[in-house]
């Protein structure tokens, strides 16, 4: 019989469904995508790449085998997808247990973003910074052999590395014949490269230009901002210029409108705290000081306070000395860092004067201004008050130096918060070890119950063949993100009686005990104690008087690549 008469006579529709194949197709579009995915994120999160190709691919063919094999295409087409979802549970249960899920959130938010962006006309090499002018429109590298173009690789090489490992800030300090690259990550100072005078005051100007800054003007301080992306992530750039007789020096912020953009529970915060904050929120009247040494999150702390009053319900005011960030819903007075006293107290009672429900101000200096804020907050009125301290009682003697009379500054003071911010290990990388008991009993810990912590590594990672790898994770810097530390004193009465007694700083301490508080010290081990820190680190952070934060060393860095377990420290 001739094929074509065979084949006319099939009823297809009978035997092969057109709408069934559809989501069979679809799931195995989706799968195929999840294995590339798969195994590039394997070696990225320390994961045998190998082993769980197999085992995906296995799972796949399993997953087909059921399918065939199993009568009733809707039930078969279930078990089908159940096992792929399975092992993919399975891969990413492992990976949890390795690095965490953390960084996905962000790479499923870019790739969302992605979708009907309009591709950039510029491109620029692999691994290289695609930098966009003030307007927008993404900058073509410049012809070779034209002083233009060795600026642009000097931006290139001040740029890329620093922004590759999530650097918040990058300052280029010029001194005698050549200019220190020095970039911050999570509040530590790294050494990056030492660049000629020349490389450098072409790069200033490089950048100048992007921002829309005055060329000329070499001396007097310039600000402004550009955009630049670096292997697929969007850095918004703050830009920040000035003079000086070494030549012209840059400092350079990036997201700076997103780096406060913290709520309560991000923070750190322990649930005990939580609570607390909580209902001194709901309770809305009185003073809370909340209190931090430099660079140890006070904006940051003071900010989410703020944001947990609803700004649609309540009118809320600051007062800040040259606000961070632009908080939405909320009316933020701006009070240069240069003013007086006076001026101070005039801004005060000009915003109080204004009735707002809320009322926030990150540093008082003035009597005058604490004077009318305990006033204001005795009509019912809840007021932060951002002081720099290393504890809570030191916060406390601060506001009561302010206030200058003992019974004024307790009378509606309700909390007082006290913060830091340590690093987190990489949890890719760190490294397990036995502690010491006797190191363990003088910070507090129990031998008998502690056999292991974490520290970071000292030594590069290998792979099979004993080269030298970097870690995906934190880039070779060992900590990768920064978590809180807090400690928080409840005003009461008895508090209020001690204080204006005359009592004693340890009697402060037995009221802080008595409401089940926990120092600094005490927050932070238990961090070490979860694996999420290291003792270094924490020693680092609460070393005595500390401000808990590397500077920028006044000096260039020595050539050559350095080691990140030694970041530059003033």
């Amino acid at each position: 019989m001739d094929l074509s008469l065979l084949l006319a006579q099939v009823p297809v529709g009978e035997y092969i469904s057109v709408w069934k194949t559809i989501p069979l197709v679809v799931v195995f579009l989706i799968w195929a995508r999840w294995l590339t995915w798969m195994d590039k994120d394997a070696p990225a999160a320390h994961l045998p790449r190998i082993e769980n190709n197999i085992g995906q691919m296995s799972a796949g063919i399993l997953a087909l085998i059921l399918f065939f094999y199993m009568g009733g295409f809707w039930a078969a087409f279930g078990v089908m997808l159940l096992v792929m979802l399975v092992a993919a549970a399975a891969y990413l249960f492992i990976r949890y247990r390795k690095v965490g899920l953390g960084d996905l959130q962000k790479q499923f938010s870019d790739w969302i973003k992605s979708f009907g962006r309009k591709p950039a006309e510029v491109t620029v090499a692999e691994g290289e910074v695609l930098l966009f002018n003030r307007a927008g429109s993404p900058v073509a590298a410049p012809p070779a052999e034209t002083p233009e173009r060795a600026a642009y690789d000097s931006v290139q090489q001040i740029l890329t590395d620093p922004l590759r490992k999530g650097a918040q800030r990058i300052d280029v300090t010029p001194s005698e014949g050549a200019a220190a690259v020095q970039f911050e990550v999570d509040g530590v100072y790294y050494n990056s490269l030492s660049l000629p005078r020349g490389a450098s005051s072409g790069a200033v100007s490089f950048v100048k230009n992007l921002a829309g800054l005055d060329l000329k003007e070499k001396r007097k301080p310039q600000a402004g901002g550009f955009r630049a992306t670096l292997d697929g992530k969007r850095r918004e750039l703050q830009l920040m210029t000035s003079g000086s007789s070494s030549g012209e020096s840059m400092t350079l912020r990036t997201d700076a409108k997103t780096r406060h953009s913290l709520t309560l529970d991000q923070l750190g915060l322990s649930e005990s705290q939580m609570v607390k904050i909580k209902e001194s929120v709901a309770d809305n009247k009185g003073i809370v000081l909340v209190s931090a040494p430099s660079e140890h999150g006070l904006t940051s702390l003071l900010y989410a306070l703020v944001r947990s009053h609803d700004a649609f319900l309540s009118h809320i005011i600051t007062v800040e000395r040259d606000p961070d960030q632009d908080l939405e819903g909320i009316t933020q007075e701006n009070l240069p860092r240069s003013a007086t006293n006076t001026e101070e107290t005039e801004r005060v009672q000009w915003v109080i004067d204004r009735e707002p429900d809320v009322f926030m101000m990150n540093e008082v200096r003035d009597p005058k201004s604490a004077s009318i804020l305990i006033k204001f907050a005795a009509a019912g009125h809840r007021v932060y008050i951002g002081t720099r301290a290393a504890s809570t009682f030191e916060a406390l003697s601060n506001w009561r130096k302010i206030v200058g009379n003992d019974k004024q500054a307790m009378q509606h003071l309700e909390l007082i918060i006290n913060g830091r911010v340590l690093r987190k290990l990489c949890t890719a990388c760190k490294v397990g070890y036995a502690p010491d008991p006797a190191t363990l009993r003088k910070m507090n810990m129990d031998p008998d119950r502690i056999s292991k912590l974490f520290q970071a590594r000292t030594e590069p990672l290998r792979d099979a063949k004993g080269n030298p790898l970097s870690c995906e994770f934190c880039h070779d810097l060992r900590f990768h993100g920064r978590t809180g530390i807090y400690e928080i004193l409840q005003v009461d009465d008895e508090v209020r009686q001690i204080v204006t007694s005359g009592g004693s700083i340890n009697q402060l301490k037995a009221i802080f005990r008595k409401q089940r508080s926990k120092y600094l010290q005490e927050q932070a081990l238990s961090l070490v104690e979860a694996g999420d820190t290291s003792i270094q680190e924490v020693l680092r952070v609460l070393k005595a008087g500390s401000e808990g934060s590397s500077r920028p060393a006044s000096r260039p860095p020595d050539k050559g690549p350095q080691n990140p377990q030694n970041p530059a420290v003033a």
